[in-house]
């Protein structure tokens, strides 16, 4: 049975939108993507819609249902990698544009997800979380090994530092990966730091129980991580999925469909598919010649 499934984005007190967020659902399988412009760099949110580019077309380039989902997640992060760079370069004078990135594909009852940077992923269970995934920043190894605590994260001078991204230098960028069997009443919430520095992480675990208002209470989050944060609110995004039991599925959910910040389609014509496959064979060829 489908999952739900919702994104939101709000532009904060800034005068631009680096932040980028993805949908993707085929039959069986759904791709949840955030990615985070780096604002210390050029053209973050150049970044973070190539990187979104990229992994729309290595999924729906995949042979579904995917079998190895590790090793596509890590194979669709260097692709989108190694396309920053290359869109970065093709700039007029070039520019070394970077996103922090969070991408989770879902399917068969279970999830796989891979981060870098400081855009999260938490899976919320029973009204608690269960997982979430570790900030690639200096803070947040200060907090892992005991010299820092969680609320003195917001006044370290080094809480927006980022020690891990797409784009910029052209080593493989070395993401973190995990995974999980998702059970029913589960819900996936993927965001960029507007959203969780903003907001006391039992925010993130008041979800509604009825599917039907899951979209609505993503809109919420945001809307309370712009008022909370503000004047100094970032861009927000948040992106999540509720894993169904039988009996909540809404009436018509949809087997197929595609939602992301610039109306993506959800699947590919012939054409677009070869062109994809192109785009891959050249990149594979590409990291082969980098390593």
């Amino acid at each position: 049975m489908p999952p739900v499934s919702a994104w939101t984005n709000r532009l904060g007190n800034r005068s631009d939108n680096q932040d980028r967020c993805l949908v993707l659902e085929r039959p069986g399988e759904t791709l949840l993507v955030v990615a985070d412009g780096m604002g210390g760099h050029a053209r973050g949110d150049l970044a973070a819609q190539t990187a979104i580019d990229s992994l729309r077309r290595s999924f729906l380039s995949s042979q579904a249902p995917i079998g190895q989902p590790r090793a596509f997640l890590q194979q669709a992060l260097h692709h989108a990698h190694l396309d920053i760079i290359d869109t970065g370069n093709a700039q007029r004078p070039p520019l070394s544009p970077r996103t922090t990135c969070v991408v989770c594909l879902v399917g068969d009852a279970h999830a796989w997800w891979a981060h870098l940077g400081d855009s999260r992923l938490y899976l919320i269970r029973d009204g608690r979380i269960r997982r979430r995934t570790r900030d690639h920043t200096p803070v947040e190894e200060m907090v892992h090994n005991g010299l820092l605590d969680e609320a003195q994260i917001a006044r370290h001078p080094l809480r927006n530092s980022v020690s891990r991204c797409l784009g910029g230098e052209m080593e493989w960028p070395k993401a973190s990966f995990d995974d999980a069997p998702l059970r029913a009443g589960d819900s996936l919430l993927l965001c960029s730091d507007g959203l969780w520095s903003a907001l006391d992480e039992s925010r993130l675990c008041d979800l509604p129980r009825d599917p039907a208002t899951f979209a609505a209470r993503l809109n919420q989050l945001a809307d309370e991580a712009d008022v909370a944060s503000y004047p100094h609110s970032d861009n927000i995004s948040l992106v999540g999925l509720r894993w169904l039991a039988r009996a909540d599925e809404p009436a018509g959910a949809p087997g197929e469909r595609a939602k992301s910040g610039d109306a993506a389609p959800a699947t590919a014509d012939p054409v677009q598919r070869a062109i994809a496959d192109i785009h891959r064979a050249l990149l594979d060829y590409a990291g082969e010649m980098k390593k």
